[in-house]
């Protein structure tokens, strides 16, 4: 058990992975998040190009950089989960490049789903952070 208790420490570090450790905030969201920002996650390799536009068609996302436009309420809420899903990931791996690469592959615990997917829902990204809990307190299966 001491094992687990000092692994749980070391995931509740602040990682300053996104937006200085700040994930989006509700008034934020709903005002609408400016797409810049979602290009400099993108930029900074915080999130990936694919992922975005998942949810928002690449299209639409260039047209509203061009033109300076914010997301949609749907549209932010669902970045804001991508981006607190993979700093959480970040976290308990404790290493980016690993976290990325788990969040794009079928994983098992999943049912074979591939988390990142997952995480375009809000259902789907709580399954997702359960896998991740299971992780950083030891219980792989």
């Amino acid at each position: 058990m001491p094992r687990a208790a000092r692994k749980l420490k070391a995931v509740s570090k602040p990682s300053g992975f996104a937006e200085e450790g700040r994930p989006f905030l509700h008034e934020e969201i709903v005002r609408g998040i400016e797409t810049r920002r979602v290009q400099a996650l993108i930029d900074q390799g915080v999130l990936g190009e694919k992922q975005v536009y998942r949810v928002i068609p690449e299209r639409t996302f260039k047209r509203r950089l061009a033109n300076r436009e914010a997301l949609k309420v749907s549209e932010g809420n669902a970045i804001a989960r991508f981006v607190r899903i993979t700093e959480e990931a970040n976290r308990i791996f404790g290493d980016a490049e690993f976290a990325r690469k788990w969040l794009t592959l079928p994983n098992p615990v999943l049912k074979g789903r591939i988390p990142i997917e997952l995480a375009e829902t809000d259902t789907g990204a709580r399954e997702v952070e359960g896998a991740l809990l299971n992780f950083a307190y030891g219980d792989y299966v």
